[in-house]
């Protein structure tokens, strides 16, 4: 479904950046794509545009975020009842659960709206999740039960791994074997370095040590970024299957575009740090965005899958303003 044909990912430029209200210095190429990708989608849809400011610094326009009004409109879901699904989930939202409201709403580019827009209408109807989950996940579950969100069975709490680590999403289901089941999922899109760097807790080292997932569960490289998220969250994982016993199967998966070279490439680091070895008793798996778009149209939902393209993968319009550009030059005297 993607529509690109093009050699290489491009750099846009600057005066197109400037145009949008999307001029960030330290984006990095798929970032600046995709930011000015939603800039461009909110534009379409005449949605009005947002203001941001980093700590202290005055407020400015940023093209890839929406105003207050339209952010409690809630047009950054992409159909009514994904926004309903949000005001739901938040309302009940688990203890512990550090939820930035504001950047749910507001913010264009954050995946935790992509998270409900592409897995929102799954918790909605159970039987799409059954289809998405064997098409896009190579999983054929016999049903799903249930899909959570921003979830940890114990926040905290040292029979798990002793912080508070949770998955953007968690899909249980039982297998045809009767057996139950889950995947977590880690849902990234335009980010390049994934958490930041918290201290790791004695409990997860105990964890991560019995769990042999790992070549060496001491190695600091996975006690800080960009590697520390996807390590606490797996070995998360791994205690809900082994150490807790909720389930008798589980993995750990990261969706993320095929076009974010940068995040690729962080999650091959973090490969390189798993023992083959010990990779069934939780395996980590890589799922792309376009496979999980491609399956929510193979399921039938073609104009859930259309919209999820137009706004987080068909670069096409990136490409028409930059086969577009003219350089403005100041005129000679």
């Amino acid at each position: 479904m993607l529509s690109y044909q093009k050699p290489n990912l491009p750099i846009p430029p600057r005066e197109v950046l400037e145009r949008f209200d999307v001029q960030e210095p330290l984006d990095t190429r798929f970032q600046s794509c995709a930011r000015l990708l939603q800039a461009v989608w909110r534009g379409r849809k005449g949605f009005a545009v947002g203001s941001y400011s980093r700590g202290t610094e005055n407020p400015r326009i940023l093209g890839s975020r929406l105003d207050s009004s339209a952010a409690r409109a809630g047009v950054n879901y992409l159909r009514p009842d994904i926004a309903k699904l949000v005001r739901r989930e938040m309302a009940y939202r688990e203890r512990g659960a550090l939820i930035d409201e504001a950047r749910a709403w507001e913010n264009l580019l954050s995946s935790s709206a992509l998270v409900f827009n592409l897995f929102g209408p799954m918790k909605l109807d159970l039987v799409l999740a059954k289809k998405v989950l064997k098409a896009a996940f190579g999983i054929d579950a016999k049903q799903v039960e249930a899909v959570h969100f921003e979830t940890s069975p114990g926040r905290g709490d040292d029979a798990y791994i002793g912080d508070h680590t949770a998955l953007d999403v968690l899909i249980a289901y039982t297998g045809k074997d009767a057996k139950s089941g889950f995947i977590g999922i880690e849902v990234k899109y335009s980010e390049s370095r994934p958490g930041t760097a918290t201290p790791v807790k004695e409990r997860h080292l105990e964890v991560a040590r019995r769990s042999k997932l790992f070549v060496d569960p001491d190695d600091s490289a996975l006690h800080q970024a960009p590697l520390r998220q996807f390590y606490a969250e797996h070995t998360l994982c791994y205690s809900m299957v082994h150490e807790r016993r909720h389930f008798d199967r589980g993995a750990f998966v990261v969706v993320s575009p095929t076009l974010n070279h940068e995040m690729a490439a962080t999650i091959e680091t973090y490969r390189r740090h798993l023992d083959p070895a010990g990779s069934n008793s939780l395996p980590f798996g890589v799922v792309s965005l376009e496979s999980i778009v491609a399956a929510i149209s193979d399921a039938g939902e073609t104009d859930l899958a259309r919209k999820l393209d137009e706004r987080y993968l068909d670069l096409s319009p990136i490409f028409d303003l930059i086969d577009d550009w003219e350089p403005q030059f100041a005129a000679v005297s």
